[in-house]
């Protein structure tokens, strides 16, 4: 282990960041080495109040009480444990401890005032958030407590109120980045106290509540917002219908659902890196709310964990990657026209294996991603169960049709996020044509929107592409129009992003028709995109006209919390993919963030991006043209901010996740009625 100081350090670190089990694990390795170490005991007891294990956490800081009866960090923590847990004497006898040690510490006069407060003693209570102010002016948290008991008191003038809710709701705001979801409900409500028909803090309070397991009480929040009419109410509107649409209200029956996910993917809940282990994630814990929910999922051993009240089983797939990789060697077996993932014998034994558990555990609904050949597996053992094939990908099209023709005979309806994927099926199987629906991808748009406070002006243009850094996705027209776009803009910055490589060759190039698609084949021989990106960087920093560094910035991949600061920090979005996206989720991203988006016009892609209301569209593979759009926008700061008001609108009207889980719901709901 490192020094102590560099541990303790680390193990912050790791708490901070919700990494519980690593910063536990430095604690303990610093008490094993020096038992009783004041640092590490408290940093234990903070560890278990975060998740809310307080007994532990009071027994912890007694013991370092008892070795260290002048610590003074242990007497205000043991406070707070003790207001935490109801004990408000043990409470308030705590904080006048700490007051001896340290008396010029503002946040002890608060806790104290807040602790009074919780006992009705206002006037005690007022008096110690004085003293707080005293010590520290400018402490919002005792501002806002000291405006509340005055409240209480009939002492608050009603001018002041509005100015108090908006303080405790950027409170609240903070708490809730920092995750600490209760902290923000506490603040949110303080602020409806103050300004009960403000519309942005009652839906906030609502997703606080819910965040915290206290889905009943939010329901009304949401219904104070649909009937708010205080400006700036009708985005929040939009999302509080959409909440209400999913619950338990009027539901006289609780469908059971299970969920199949890609077994080529060692997703983990409940913190998903793919993508559509986080689309899974995101709707199964909002229809658990009105549905029983199990998802299948791959895992190194057989397990069952639960989260939000969604059971996740983890099979494993180990017997089949090995069976699969013997056959993979077989000359001939596989080809890029019938590649292996669209083979009855890919991951068999996996679907075998939830067939079977179904059959044991039966289901109304089995929803399954982008693996038709799992169907027949399922119907076989499951024939009273409804079958939901969710396409995230043009394997419908592009696989072979007879095999397919097979698998879709046992699916009861097919979804896929565009009408560009659900047009290609109803094509080539029109037996399929009426089974088929568009639902359209989510976003977490309590995440993305509203973004913060517009930052001061400056001279730098920034563009933002996320996704993959490959060829498919356009990123070599993307490069070439940006050097067109110095020669205009020379304090443009571009940043890109995802993690940097090509995809197999099979996946996609082998397999398309499209002969743009196809050109791309050189990118994908040994080296050949790493090659690539690499002149082009060396091109890009030996501009003379380049009066910065790095005008071009990869980032790698991103951990999906991260994202939202990109997308706030940018002015435009750019997506100019070669291929025919499916959807556009990162295009559905920055609408909710307010961005302007430019995007080529292939696959989903005119679905998302309304041309001169919510962005510009481009042909695909044209770095003039993608240029002279990006210039457009960029010198006309009045047009970005009005396709970007107009996205944001269009995007929660229908790119969240709360809206997917509605048309989700109503999809399960129209397979098979109620009994």
């Amino acid at each position: 282990m490192a020094t102590v100081a560099e541990a303790l350090q680390l193990a912050v670190q790791h708490q901070k960041a919700h990494r519980w089990g690593q910063a536990e694990q430095i604690y303990r390795q610093i008490l094993a080495q020096q038992p009783g170490h004041p640092d590490g005991l408290h940093g234990l007891s903070l560890l278990a109040q975060q998740q809310a294990r307080y007994p532990q956490a009071e027994r912890i800081l007694q013991s370092l009480i008892k070795s260290q009866p002048l610590s003074f960090k242990a007497w205000f923590s043991l406070g707070n444990v003790h207001q935490l847990q109801g004990q408000l004497l043990e409470a308030e006898s705590a904080y006048h401890q700490a007051i001896a040690l340290k008396p010029q510490v503002a946040a002890l006069y608060n806790n104290l005032g807040y602790t009074l407060y919780l006992q009705g003693r206002l006037e005690a209570a007022i008096e110690q958030y004085h003293r707080a102010l005293k010590h520290q002016p400018e402490f919002p948290e005792v501002q806002v407590n000291l405006a509340q008991a005055m409240a209480d008191l009939g002492q608050l003038p009603s001018e002041l109120r509005v100015r108090c809710a908006a303080l405790s709701h950027s409170l609240g705001r903070s708490r809730r980045q920092a995750g600490d979801w209760s902290g923000a409900a506490a603040y949110f409500r303080q602020s409806t106290r103050f300004q009960p028909d403000w519309a942005v803090a009652q839906y906030d309070l609502g997703v606080a509540l819910q965040a915290t397991g206290q889905l009943d009480a939010a329901v009304p929040c949401f219904r104070r917002v649909l009937a708010a009419n205080d400006q700036g109410a009708e985005p929040y509107q939009i999302l509080a219908e959409q909440k209400l649409g999913y619950g338990p209200a009027g539901q006289t029956a609780r469908l059971k659902v299970a969920v199949i996910c890609q077994p080529f993917v060692m997703t983990q809940f409940p913190q998903p890196a793919d993508s559509i282990g986080i689309l899974t994630y995101e709707l199964v814990r909002r229809l658990a709310q009105s549905c029983d929910v199990v998802v299948y999922t791959a895992g190194p051993q057989r397990h069952e964990a639960f989260h939000g009240g969604v059971c996740y089983r983890y099979l494993p797939v180990t017997s089949d990657q090995t069976w699969l990789r013997r056959l993979e060697r077989v000359p001939g077996l596989f080809t890029s026209g019938h590649p292996s993932f669209g083979s009855s014998l890919y991951y068999r034994g996996f679907a075998d294996a939830v067939a079977q558990d179904l059959q044991q555990h039966p289901v109304d609904v089995v929803h399954i991603h982008n693996l038709a050949q799992f169907a027949p597996v399922i119907r076989r053992r499951n024939p009273n169960s409804q079958i939901v094939l969710h396409m995230h990908c043009e394997w419908l099209k592009q696989l072979p049709q007879s095999g397919l023709e097979t698998h879709l005979g046992c699916v009861d309806r097919v979804i896929a996020p565009s009408a560009y994927i659900v047009s290609q099926v109803q094509q080539r199987f029109p037996q399929m044509a009426e089974r088929c629906l568009v639902l359209p991808n989510g976003v977490d748009v309590d995440r993305y929107w509203p973004a913060p406070a517009a930052p001061a002006p400056r001279s730098e243009k920034h563009l933002l592409y996320v996704g993959r850094v490959c060829p498919e996705k356009g990123i070599h027209t993307l490069l070439e129009a940006f050097e067109r776009v110095l020669d205009e803009e020379p304090l443009a910055r571009l940043t890109l992003v995802g993690p940097v490589g090509v995809i197999p060759y099979d996946y996609l190039v082998g397999l398309s028709d499209d002969p743009r698609v196809a050109a791309l084949a050189p990118f994908h021989q040994p080296d050949a995109w790493s090659d690539y990106l690499r002149r082009y960087m060396h091109r890009i920093g030996d501009r003379d006209d380049n009066p910065m560094a790095n005008p071009v910035t990869f980032t790698g991949l991103v951990a999906p919390a991260e994202l939202p600061r990109f997308y706030q920090r940018s002015d435009l979005f750019v997506f100019p993919s070669v291929c025919h996206e499916a959807f556009g989720l990162p295009i559905a991203e920055a609408m909710v963030a307010g961005l302007p988006v430019v995007a080529s016009t292939g696959g989903a892609f005119p679905e998302l991006v309304v041309p001169g209301e919510t962005g510009l569209l481009v042909e695909r593979g044209d770095p003039t043209a993608l240029a002279e759009a990006l210039l457009t926008l960029l010198g006309n700061a009045e047009i970005c901010q009005r396709l970007g008001r107009t996205g944001q609108i269009r995007a929660l009207n229908h790119y969240s996740f709360d809206q997917m889980t509605n048309g989700l719901l109503k999809i399960y709901q129209g397979l098979q009625p109620l009994a």
